[in-house]
């Protein structure tokens, strides 16, 4: 197969929900009466497996207008790019949750066709169109907010103001917590942005940078954790 180029934007692909319980270090127990949001989901089989356990978990992303077959389409095409271009880098990983490509593979297939029934059904719903710089959510209105593979790892893509401007409006949109993962871009590097952040932060938010159980990208085993003082 002739090898395609990498991808310009983002990248749109099936994330877990077990690797967001990891990515985040979420207490699935304690998160049953609080409304969750995930922003830029992507293709995340999280809201779907969330939502029929009977917890309150909303996605949003900017391409959520897009037909169920287009998302299919692209989830697949993305994720194929993805495994051809690891093909060659392997050793820049951690293969501990993942077996080898082939897990990787299935397991990121899996979740992609998972979110792709699941938004069919719930699309409006539960998966809303959205930019992450002009979130259309009331003040508070989730008690947890999650962020996953888009700050922090594009930073040579999404400029300073996007990054300053997303987190202003996680926070806003949060009555108590904002979660980020991961903070390091490629070859273990944490962003210039990570720290540029917390620096920036109102006295009203905590922050901290947390050591989860969960490593795919070299030095990836960390989240930003920010938490609204009362």
């Amino acid at each position: 197969m002739k090898f395609k180029p990498p991808i310009k934007g983002p990248i749109f692909i099936g994330r877990s929900w077990q690797e967001y319980i990891k990515m985040f270090d979420l207490d699935i127990p304690n998160l049953k009466k609080k409304k969750i949001l995930d922003c830029a989901a992507g293709a995340s089989s999280f809201t779907c497996y969330m939502n029929k356990k009977g917890y309150d978990v909303t996605a949003c992303d900017l391409l959520y207008y897009q037909s169920p077959s287009f998302l299919q389409e692209k989830c697949q095409e993305h994720l194929q790019i993805l495994i051809d271009s690891l093909r060659h880098i392997q050793n820049n990983f951690e293969w501990n949750f993942f077996k080898d490509l082939n897990d990787l593979h299935e397991h990121r297939k899996k979740s992609c066709q998972q979110f792709g029934r699941d938004y069919a059904e719930n699309k409006g719903k539960n998966y809303i169109k959205a930019d992450l710089n002009h979130l259309p959510f009331p003040d508070n209105a989730f008690d947890l907010v999650l962020c996953a593979h888009l700050l922090f790892i594009y930073d040579h893509r999404l400029s300073w103001e996007f990054h300053q401007r997303a987190v202003e409006e996680m926070i806003r949109v949060s009555s108590s917590e904002v979660r980020i993962y991961p903070l390091v871009k490629t070859k273990g590097q944490k962003s210039v942005f990570v720290d540029k952040i917390i620096q920036q932060l109102d006295n009203n938010i905590t922050a901290q940078i947390v050591e989860v159980d969960y490593q795919f990208r070299k030095g990836g085993h960390e989240m930003l954790l920010l938490t609204k003082n009362d």
